[in-house]
């Protein structure tokens, strides 16, 4: 089967952290298919790049692969006409989509992100007169749809699509409140690359970044943040939270990993709450290497007041390490209480309070004891899930919702 991938969330050579988990589907798929990729990029960060004459490129992060992908600049007016979006979009993207295709046809699209990349991603599968599907990941099904008009945009493209698939029992409720039929809506967890998140070799990993930071080297417990930096993720809580937890005694280390936007506040913050001793920046960081900063971690937290399930948490259990967040979107659906704790968002005490709990308690023994689901199986059923959409519609092979659980 060839499928095209659209989205503007994966990761190219400069930001190989963005989009990992579409990246590592995407991988998977091509096991025993041939897939394409058109991530486009918004023209306000590309213009830079064009003006230095520097291009997106993935020899990098697609090493090893037969993946073809293509990163076309994304037009569009800022902050106006965003019910519009997955038009510009589309006919920003058009002429790349035609390139990567021009030597497969696609039998499929699949996109990531209702809108606007999932309307583009249906006028592509329009284009070549082949089903589409749509992962929706959280915030696109949780906020938009309360936007004025794009909202309608949004439950038009999970209507429409041949398949909506959400990551979460959770997600797949809400998506069926939007009014899309529920043997529309197809449940496939995310999987976990099982080679690069394990629970082997804690000290070794604990020893390289001792290495790189002076602070790991020390009997300090290590608490571990991992993200884009942006206000849904609520960093000046966790902040205001570590406060509260230095105030009590604790003796800690925070490990933010990633960048955005709002580090500079959060810098700010840190300095003014003079925090410097207790939080490290360590910035976007490869994927090949985060699995170490799981392992070395005590505990992974997550202040979000939205979500839907983010994959940092099972690749947290992955390597064997418990978390604490806010108790928001289907995050309670592997929140098994014996590795992790789920507290109120936006309470920086209560977050606090449970991250003393955790650091304190077994939660560690038992997140050894988590199984995590691989890329290959959830490849494997959205594939099925492709087949059923293709073949004749009688009452033996009219699609299901699918429902594949994490083990």
């Amino acid at each position: 089967m060839n499928i095209l991938f659209f989205s503007t969330v994966f990761p190219d050579d400069a930001e190989p952290s963005r989009g990992t988990y579409n990246l590592e589907l995407c991988r998977a798929l091509t096991v025993d298919h041939h897939v394409s990729v058109v991530s486009p990029r918004g023209w306000t960060e590309a213009l830079p790049r064009t003006l230095t004459r520097r291009r997106y490129l993935s020899h990098n992060v697609l090493r090893g692969t037969n993946i073809k992908a293509a990163y076309p600049t994304y037009w569009y007016p800022p902050r106006v006409y965003r019910e519009q979006y997955g038009d510009f979009l589309w006919r920003s993207s058009r002429s790349a989509v035609q390139q990567v295709c021009k030597d497969a046809a696609p039998d499929a699209v699949l996109s990531y992100w209702a809108h606007p990349d999932g309307e583009a991603g249906l006028l592509a599968a329009r284009e070549y007169d082949v089903p589409s599907a749509v992962i929706v990941g959280g915030s696109d099904v949780l906020i938009l749809p309360n936007c004025p008009k794009r909202g309608e945009r949004v439950q038009r493209v999970l209507k429409e699509s041949d398949a909506v698939i959400t990551v979460s029992d959770g997600l797949r409720e809400k998506v069926m409140e939007l009014g899309i039929d529920a043997a529309h809506v197809h449940t496939i967890t995310q999987g976990i690359n099982t080679q690069l998140f394990h629970n082997a070799g804690r000290e070794a990993a604990q020893a390289r970044l001792a290495q790189q930071y002076a602070s790991l080297g020390h009997e300090r417990s290590v608490l571990l943040w991992v993200g884009r930096m942006v206000d849904v993720k609520r960093l000046d809580v966790l902040i205001n939270a570590v406060a509260v937890l230095r105030d009590g005694g604790r003796d800690f280390v925070l490990c933010l990993v990633g960048d955005g936007p709002q580090r500079g506040m959060i810098e700010t913050q840190v300095n003014e709450q003079a925090l410097t001793d207790h939080v490290v920046f360590a910035g976007a960081v490869s994927p090949d290497s985060l699995g170490d900063w799981y392992r070395t971690a005590d505990a992974t937290i997550l202040s979000s007041e939205s979500e839907g399930l983010p994959n940092v948490l099972r690749e947290s259990l992955a390597c064997g390490t418990p978390f604490v967040s806010t108790n928001i979107g289907s995050i309670a659906e592997i929140a098994d209480e014996q590795y992790a704790i789920l507290v109120p968002p936006n309470d920086a005490h209560a977050l606090a309070h449970g991250i003393d709990e955790v650091l304190d308690g077994s939660h560690r023994a038992h997140a050894r004891e988590y199984r995590p689901r691989t890329w290959d199986t959830m490849a494997d059923d959205v594939v099925k899930l492709f087949q059923q959409c293709t073949a004749p519609k009688t009452s033996s092979n009219r699609p299901e919702a699918a429902t594949c659980h994490v083990s």
